[in-house]
């Protein structure tokens, strides 16, 4: 028989990902008798523009630009009309155009970037957020996105240095420091995260999201009491946030606490019946009662839903195992392998 080790899921980190808004300079021109009609179109541009009359802008600042085609703020403001028309594309464009006028101009590099970081494009916002400092726009948002796009392109230490100055800047920022602690999470930095979370929270204190991220610090750092002290928290004020449910279930399970911890994943399903990591948790406490047909049935429900989860085939292997059934245990971790989870080898040789 073999040693076996199942895998619960915990829910990823939260970063935080506040939502932007594209700048826009909503002051109109003066008209004078040279450039009067790229000026009137423009001003009206304007006016659509806060009245929230997005495709009427985007009319005015294009005439505009027809009347005078090296009009930076014309292109500048299209930008943003597009950006909040939903055309990203063009909103680009416009952006390109002003940049082609004058490579100096900060904010358009900001902006630009934002519309890459919205895309997920996050090698290329970093490129941008880090032309818009060097041409000393430098703002604590600016800072933030950098910190989250170099945290999803996976270089922690730059998002940490980004974050920190986002906090320099504005040192009640906690979006800031909720996603720097999520960032020392990466590197195992459990204290400095903890100490994070713990900011974020204290400026913010219904901030559901870090209280839910203080308890998954707290449960890497093997101190689960604590940890479920503050998925408490994360539920009360987020009744419905189930991935706190899912995570203070996993807690709970560590400290002992089976009863409680099946209750959690009940209600995480509750609240979101499409959430494999429940099943494959609920799988898990059937498996260890023994119960590895309904445990079966769990894991299978979990790939139902994500086919890809290569640890429901893990474990799921791991019960026809004990079932002794091997060579259908074999098959399941030959798809867990595949999947990315780290496989022994003696696992997956020979299998029928």
């Amino acid at each position: 028989m073999k040693r076996l080790r199942i895998f619960f899921l915990g829910a990823a980190l939260a970063c935080t990902m506040q939502v932007f808004s594209q700048e826009i300079d909503t002051i109109q021109t003066v008209v004078v008798e040279q450039d009067q009609e790229a000026e009137l179109a423009y001003n009206q541009g304007i006016t659509y523009l806060n009245n929230k009359q997005y495709a009427d802008a985007i009319a005015s600042f294009n005439l505009a630009l027809q009347y005078n085609p090296q009009f930076i703020r014309a292109y500048i403001n299209l930008g943003a009309a597009h950006t909040y028309a939903g055309s990203l594309r063009n909103a680009v464009l416009a952006y390109n155009q002003a940049l082609a006028i004058d490579s100096t101009l900060g904010q358009v590099y900001y902006s630009r970037g934002l519309l890459y970081y919205s895309q997920q494009i996050y090698e290329q916002a970093v490129r941008d957020f880090l032309q818009a400092a060097d041409k000393r726009y430098r703002t604590p948002e600016l800072y933030y996105y950098l910190g989250v796009s170099y945290f999803f392109t996976e270089q922690y230490q730059p998002a940490i240095d980004a974050f920190t100055r986002a906090i320099a800047f504005n040192p009640k920022y906690a979006f800031a420091f909720n996603d720097r602690g999520s960032a020392r999470m990466m590197i195992k930095d459990y204290k400095g995260a903890i100490a994070d979370y713990q900011m974020a929270v204290n400026i913010m204190p219904q901030f559901a999201a870090a209280f839910d991220n203080l308890g998954k610090a707290y449960f890497e750092s093997g101190d689960f009491e604590s940890a479920i002290k503050n998925y408490d928290l994360a539920i009360k004020w987020k009744s419905d946030f189930y991935i706190a449910f899912n995570n203070r279930g996993e807690a709970k399970f560590a400290a002992g606490k089976i009863g409680e911890a099946f209750a959690d994943f009940q209600r995480a399903i509750q609240l979101h019946p499409n959430y494999a990591f429940a099943y494959n948790n609920i799988g898990i406490l059937y498996a260890g009662q023994n119960r590895h047909t309904e445990a079966i049935t769990m894991y299978e429900k979990a790939l139902e839903i994500n086919p890809e989860l290569g640890i429901a085939h893990y474990n799921k292997g791991a019960s026809y195992e004990l079932l002794r059934k091997f060579d259908k245990a074999c098959l399941e971790w030959v798809q867990a392998r595949d999947k990315g989870i780290p496989v022994p080898a003696s696992y997956v040789t020979g299998c029928n």
